[in-house]
């Protein structure tokens, strides 16, 4: 009768109207009591709730009706990310474009003004280039995993010398590496997957690999115990997943990750590389993001910059290539040079030309390009770890 009383518990909270935002008051003795309902504004398919765990206020957790609709928004988000961005690039004169993309040249801002003067109008504009993920969080009433990183990192920047920092203590090298997707998860790495017809499935991540906690039949006690960090014993609701980690190939590499930081004069950034074919889900990527920081009043922080990120050849003015599961050879090639904190690249492996590409990547065909100022790095993708 417990377990009954909890799936209707859990579908309750599941089910809301659009534009309501009402408590829910739980009758069971659960760390659940008034979770607020709500309904995304822009993405009638996304609502949020929350779970009573020790994270900030408001909600904490979002559920879609689908994987396929969980990484469709982390593309539609980087979209609306890159419009308004460069709407406010528009507004300012004295523009030059150069921004390739995969097998055709594009349009993109790069603009002929300090980084300093771009900064002043940034600020007097009230243009942040994380508006869009902001709007998106608060719209829901949303605490991610994006805003808890970010919030420590900064902290983290402000104690960082002049020296070489360790890259194990930094909050940002968080095993969820994309800051869009960082927008949809939980502070704890959570989501949940479902509908009222197919039911729901809620799950953590626990690592970069495909690893997670799934909870299945609605059983909100498992839910509640395992977003509080103890994993139930017996509990045939609670499945483990847990993913074998392959010995790395040798002629042509299929999962890699790279971060790095890099010093010039008084600047620095970060690079971040990736290659991932996540089987499980099927999202798979080829990624480039090119972090700034500078130091300012004694503290270091990202500051806007003129950056650049790219996936290209081996001189970071043409495309490199790419292989389908090792074999059909593709030629890919895309660059963006801003004045941002960071500035971010990718091709979608899951959406390449229509179909679905299994990203394979052989020695000296593709290179991670990275560029700030007078420090310009070029990195085969080849010769990064396994992740």
């Amino acid at each position: 009768m417990k377990i009954k009383c909890l799936k209707i518990l859990l579908l309750c909270l599941i089910i809301i109207s659009c534009g309501e935002n009402e408590p829910l008051q739980n009758d069971v003795k659960l760390s659940v009591v008034n979770v607020l309902k709500r309904e995304s504004s822009n993405f009638n398919y996304i609502k949020s709730f929350r779970i009573e765990n020790g994270t900030a206020k408001g909600n904490n957790v979002l559920i879609f009706p689908s994987w396929d609709k969980y990484f469709e928004t982390i593309d539609k988000l980087d979209e609306m990310v890159d419009k308004d961005c460069d709407a406010f690039d528009s507004t300012i004169q004295n523009t030059q474009y150069d921004q390739y993309r995969i097998n055709k040249t594009s349009k993109s801002l790069a603009l002929n003004i300090s980084d300093d003067e771009y900064d002043e109008l940034a600020n007097e504009a009230g243009f942040d280039e994380d508006n869009v993920l902001l709007k998106f969080e608060d719209d829901l009433k949303f605490t991610s995993l994006r805003k808890k990183i970010a919030i420590n990192e900064e902290n983290w920047l402000a104690l960082q010398g002049d020296d070489v920092w360790n890259g194990n203590l930094d909050p940002d090298n968080h095993f969820i590496d994309d800051e869009t997707e960082r927008t949809l998860l939980s502070e704890n790495s959570e989501v949940v997957i479902g509908d009222d017809k197919i039911g729901y499935v809620y799950y953590k991540l626990l690592d970069g690999y495909g690893g997670m906690v799934q909870v299945h039949n609605s059983d909100l006690e498992a839910i509640t115990q395992v977003s509080n960090g103890f994993i139930p014993k017996n509990n045939s609701n609670v499945v483990i997943v847990t993913r074998e980690i392959q010995a790395p190939d040798i002629d042509c590499k299929r999962e890699l990750k790279e971060v790095e930081y890099e010093i010039y004069g008084s600047n620095r950034i970060k690079r971040k590389s990736k290659v991932r074919n996540n089987d499980w889900w099927g999202y798979k990527k080829i990624s480039a993001v090119t972090i700034g920081y500078k130091k300012k009043n004694g503290k270091w922080k990202r500051r806007r910059t003129t950056i650049t990120a790219g996936v290209t050849d081996i001189n970071g003015t043409g495309a490199g290539f790419i292989y389908n599961d090792c074999s059909t050879k593709f030629e890919v090639m895309e660059v963006k040079e801003k004045h941002r904190r960071k500035v971010k690249v990718k091709i979608n492996g899951a959406r390449f030309n229509g179909g679905s590409l299994i990203i394979g990547i052989k020695d000296n065909n593709v290179y991670s390009f990275h560029k700030q100022d007078g420090l310009n790095v070029k990195k085969d993708y080849y010769d990064m770890p396994k992740y």
